[in-house]
């Protein structure tokens, strides 16, 4: 697999944390395939639509996502794993919530050539 598309893959992964801090809803509506599956730390599982209403209605706030480490893997010619750690800011009811964790996030490359999240699972790690 070509750099630039390793590249790419990066570039999205970072498009789509700044849509999540942002609220832009048409954004992730892109950067997400429909049947998207997006695991949290907390173990719930949403679908595109209930993960991208929660960011839009403010019930999910992203204050900031810092990437701390990325490797991008292809798997096959319209595939790529990704594993990162980020560290990941949000607001609660009770304040600030600040806390690392480990993601997976599985990209493909849908019919018409645009890249597009199928999968993400992520876990909350100690800090360091």
């Amino acid at each position: 697999m070509p750099a630039t598309t390793i590249e790419a893959i990066r570039g999205l992964e970072r498009d789509r944390f700044r849509a999540m801090v942002e609220g832009d809803g048409a954004a992730l509506d892109t950067l997400l395939a429909e049947n998207v599956s997006y695991v949290h730390t907390n173990g719930k599982r949403e679908t595109k639509r209930q993960f991208i209403d929660a960011i839009t209605a403010g019930r999910r706030r992203y204050r900031q996502i810092e990437i701390q480490s990325q490797d991008v893997v292809p798997a096959g010619k319209d595939t790529c794993i990704v594993s990162g750690r980020a560290l990941i800011e949000m607001e609660s009811k009770n304040g600030a919530l600040l806390f690392p964790i480990a993601y997976t996030a599985v990209h493909v490359q849908a019919d018409a050539g645009q890249w597009q999240l199928l999968a993400l699972q992520a876990t909350r790690v100690a800090l360091e």
